[in-house]
């Protein structure tokens, strides 16, 4: 890998704060400028190389199912091309469409995710979705008068960020420490939250979306899953065990004999969602069962 493509996944590397769809553009864009790079390199050199940034950008966001699906996109169009040209075009190609579909798929999802919006209602959100924060702005942008309730987000803060983001567009923000949103998860209309990948499994979010999805079943209030097709996980594909954070994010000072678990994600079971928003409308878990079992993975991201 060379300095300037190893310095821009380091980058990405220690952005603890973009949402999946940002850290996935950045991505793709890396991959994009590698394939440019490489003008005289033979194809199987090249596909090599795609193949090994690819890793380092998975194993840098290993809960991003974007990342795999851009990764797996890459290598499967690869898989016909002879000629450098060709597959330097075709690399070009299939980045630019993924590109275009995260942008696609955000703006249908915000046109369906309208209806769920009710008039002079609340939502709570957890984290900093980018797909989430499209949403509420179409709303807002379609007359719809709405309240917000973002969780911190702590210890990196990412609701912190999206509350700033929401409240300079003129929406009505209001900012709660992440146990107060499990509180508040009853007394609001409606619950959006994003996604950094969904499986048969569940939904991987940001820490704290199974306690705020418990807490909004108890209270009858539906809970939904702002998730494009590029989240989903496919079938095949083992992530690497969740890494745990600095512990001097929670406590700079802590004792030397304290344990400190500091993790940013949690996994949702599908069941504990009233649906997840698609491309294509709010989908069942049976039918996003049967979409997840449609998509297939390159041998060369299969591992134990």
């Amino acid at each position: 890998m060379d300095r300037f493509t190893a310095q821009a996944v380091a980058a990405i590397a220690e952005d603890s704060v973009s949402g999946a769809v940002e850290i996935a553009e950045k991505s793709a864009e890396v991959l994009q400028r590698l394939a440019r790079a490489e003008q005289d390199a033979p194809v199987a050199t090249l596909r090599q190389q795609l193949l090994e940034v690819g890793w380092a950008l998975i194993s840098a966001h290993p809960t991003m199912a974007p990342l795999v699906n851009l990764v797996n996109a890459v290598l499967w169009k690869m898989e016909d091309q002879e000629a450098p040209d060709g597959a330097r075009r075709a690399v070009a190609e299939v980045i630019s469409d993924f590109k275009r579909r995260l942008r696609v798929h955000e703006a249908a999802i915000a046109e369906t995710a309208l209806r769920l919006i009710p008039e002079d209602g609340q939502v709570l959100t957890n984290g900093r979705s980018t797909t989430v924060r499209a949403a509420l702005r179409h709303a807002q942008r379609a007359g719809r008068r709405f309240k917000v309730i973002c969780a911190e987000g702590r210890p990196a803060c990412e609701g912190r960020a999206l509350a700033a983001e929401l409240a300079a567009g003129g929406l009505n923000v209001t900012l709660v420490i992440d146990a107060l949103a499990i509180a508040m998860a009853s007394q609001v209309q409606v619950v959006l939250v994003g996604a950094d990948y969904l499986g048969a499994q569940g939904l991987v979010n940001k820490v704290g979306t199974y306690g705020i999805a418990l807490a909004a079943g108890a209270g009858g209030v539906p809970i939904y899953a702002l998730c494009g097709s590029e989240k989903f996980l496919p079938p095949g594909y083992v992530p690497p065990a969740q890494a745990r954070w600095p512990a001097e994010q929670v406590w700079e000072d802590a004792p030397s004999n304290l344990t400190i678990i500091n993790l940013y994600f949690d996994n949702t079971p599908l069941r504990a969602l009233a649906g997840i928003v698609t491309e294509q409308g709010v989908q069942p878990n049976e039918g996003i069962e049967a979409w997840l079992a449609a998509t297939k993975l390159h041998p060369a991201l299969k591992r134990e």
